[in-house]
């Protein structure tokens, strides 16, 4: 059943594809490896599967010849196999790339690998003899990976030219490794796309983020990329949160360029007479207070470092909702609210309606969780009353 299952996913890889979702969860532990759930998700193209001796003039060894193996595929009938003793292992991309304009839409290139114990290797993409990306990976045990490298970054004349994979092994092999399915993947992902000559966008490409906001520009790399890299764990109109296991572990842009790093506040792109505000808002927050048949104020999410029902980290006031609305004031101490964000939990699902003051609020979205964001508009001195409700 896995083995029809691949075929048709390899047979339809490159036709048109649904918009993948963003690529969110926890950080994965191997650099450039991709679960095969994701890569499904994008067009790809294979280049060799291994299927007769002849597809083995595109692989070249320092060592032992590869030769096929009928006794591992991951998809097919054979794969190629690197054995004892092997230090280099080079696949001939320009070979089969031969006549294809380079890069094109393709962002990752690489192949699947299986080792039957965990298998160290260092992994260099090569143009004219020099190692453009240069990675030293742990193929896990017992099952097919793809190792992949990101070719989307690589700039200037040699962008255009089709290079070689090399595969090199410290000492060489003490174990049989096999290799199947060398395969280009388009990972370009628009997760917000820019609207109304609005900036605001965030792009999934190769193993980056970029997130475009009005005033600035910010590129975040992938655990793929660097042990220090960023997963994605919400984006929407109003904001992206994302979390590392680097020196650095939470990150939230908001889309007016209000950035807090381990709910420190570090803005992208607004002015410093700005900034002054936001900073006082941050470290005085304003006292939020919500009728009590109507819900609460939560002053135990996990990033309000002082119980006051303003989460740090996140850069957003946290209510909990006892019914279908949810009534809230917000009261500054004297200083400038500047378009803050709410979070409530508790509301059912469905449609949600916001008024300041009597005016809509429009900026609503509803996170992965259920919870609703919402952004005030504006700036306030003064105790401002919101009201929510779901429903009619």
């Amino acid at each position: 059943m896995r083995l029809i299952l691949l075929t048709i996913i390899l047979i339809t890889g490159c036709a048109q594809q649904p918009k993948p979702p963003p690529h969110v969860g926890e950080p994965l532990g191997l650099q450039m490896m991709r679960t095969e759930a994701q890569l499904t998700k994008y067009p790809f193209r294979i280049l060799q599967q291994f299927e007769s001796p002849v597809d083995l003039a595109f692989v070249e060894c320092n060592g032992p010849q590869p030769q096929l193996s009928p006794t591992r595929s991951h998809t097919g009938h054979s794969s190629a196999i690197f054995d004892r003793g092997t230090s280099i292992a080079v696949v001939k991309l320009p070979s089969l790339l031969s006549g294809v304009k380079w890069p094109g839409q393709w962002t990752l290139i690489g192949a699947y690998f299986f080792a039957e114990k965990p298998q160290r290797l260092r992994a260099t993409y090569d143009v004219d003899g020099k190692a453009l990306l240069n990675y030293t990976v742990e193929v896990p045990a017992g099952q097919w990976t793809p190792l992949l490298l990101d070719i989307s970054g690589i700039g200037g004349p040699t962008a255009a030219k089709v290079g070689i994979l090399r595969l090199a092994f410290p000492n060489g092999l003490s174990q049989q490794l096999w290799c199947d399915d060398v395969l280009l993947l388009n990972n370009t992902n628009e997760i917000i796309e820019p609207k109304h000559g609005n900036a605001w966008s965030v792009l999934e490409k190769g193993f980056n983020y970029t997130v475009h906001l009005s005033n600035s520009t910010i590129t975040l790399k992938t655990p793929e990329a660097t042990d220090q890299g960023w997963v994605l764990e919400e984006a929407n109109d109003i904001r992206v949160r994302f979390s590392s296991r680097g020196k650095e572990k939470a990150r939230v842009i908001y889309a007016d360029g209000k950035q807090y790093i381990d709910g420190n506040l570090q803005p992208l792109g607004i002015r410093p007479s700005i900034v002054i505000d936001l900073q006082s808002a941050h470290e005085n927050p304003a006292r939020i207070s919500v009728p009590e048949e109507l819900g609460r104020v939560n002053r135990n999410s996990p990033g309000d470092r002082n119980n006051d029902g303003y989460d740090e980290t996140n850069g957003a006031y946290q209510l909990i909702a006892t019914a279908s609305r949810i009534e809230f004031t917000l009261a500054p101490h004297g200083n400038n609210l500047i378009r803050p964000a709410i979070e409530i939990s508790g509301l059912p699902a469905g449609a949600a309606t916001a008024t300041m003051e009597g005016k809509w609020v429009e900026r609503i979205v509803r996170l992965p969780n259920n919870n609703l964001l919402l952004e005030l508009p504006g700036e306030f001195t003064f105790p401002t009353t919101v009201n929510v409700k779901v429903g009619q």
